[in-house]
């Protein structure tokens, strides 16, 4: 480690930093911490300022990337290119702004940690990308075609999902008309449908 030592605190302008090796603790959003033990770093004798090298910096990076379970850029550039896609449109079709996903690729940001978990699904189910992609929900309206619309397609973009699960029975016509059906967000709201 290069030693800052006798050099003054750039933050107080009055104590020397001195250096030390300790447990370090990490802000890593919504109010959470990750403490990295035994880091190397300067403090200052006057304020307490920690002051970390370029290599300790890295190591808290890599030691918060492993926590979130973070997506590399190496794993978004083939992800990508899995896809066919440039960063433009790769950004296009996750609705972000226009050079986000470039900004990713390069590591200057970093995806959220649920954002990492949706491009995971997508990356493992390809079809799902491509209905997002061509905006698939645009022109549905689910309440309305519900007998058009055959559990097969969902079957279809998660097989693996549909083995498991006991098969799904449409309403017919008849009993669309007759009864109400609950809104599908029915945990999130008190709407009911009547269809008539």
């Amino acid at each position: 480690m290069s030693t800052l030592r006798n050099t003054t605190c750039p933050c107080c302008d009055e104590g020397t930093l001195q250096p030390v090796k300790r447990d370090y603790i990490a802000p890593i959003g919504e109010g959470q911490t990750l403490r990295i033990p035994s880091l190397e770093m300067e403090v200052c004798d006057k304020c307490g300022e920690e002051i970390l090298s370029l290599e300790a910096a890295r190591e808290v990076d890599s030691a918060i990337a492993d926590y979130t379970e973070r997506l590399t850029p190496g794993d978004l550039t083939a992800m990508r290119e899995s896809f066919g896609l440039d960063k433009t449109e790769m950004s296009e079709a996750l609705g972000l702004g226009g050079k986000t996903y470039l900004r990713w690729e390069q590591g200057n940001q970093y995806p959220s940690r649920s954002m990492g978990y949706y491009l995971r699904v997508l990356r493992e189910f390809p079809q799902a990308f491509e209905w997002l992609r061509s905006r698939g929900w645009r022109g549905r309206n689910r309440i309305s075609t519900v007998e058009e619309t055959p559990m097969t397609e969902m079957q279809k973009l998660f097989p693996d999902l549909s083995l498991s699960q006991p098969e799904m029975v449409w309403p017919n016509s008849a009993e669309i008309t007759s009864r109400r059906f609950a809104n599908p967000a029915r945990g999130l709201t008190r709407v009911e449908f009547f269809l008539k």
